[in-house]
């Protein structure tokens, strides 16, 4: 088994039922996902980024690790 670096990890994808373009200059506004899994800003229905998606990727690898 080869070692990897961390810097190459790459996170896939799966579920593109809630797909969208996305514009950084502008950022997004819809309330998308589950509602478990769903970062802060997009709860309280605000401008949110690529961010979210680092919050909803801890929240199931916290899922993963506890049980």
């Amino acid at each position: 088994m080869g070692s990897k670096d961390v810097n190459d990890l790459k996170i896939k994808l799966t579920d593109f039922g809630f797909s969208c373009f996305f514009n950084p200059k502008i950022g997004l506004k819809q309330h998308l996902g589950s509602p478990l899994y769903m970062a802060p800003e997009i709860v309280k229905e605000q401008k949110y980024d690529s961010k979210v998606d680092i919050w909803s990727i801890g929240i199931i690898m916290y899922k993963l690790l506890t049980g």
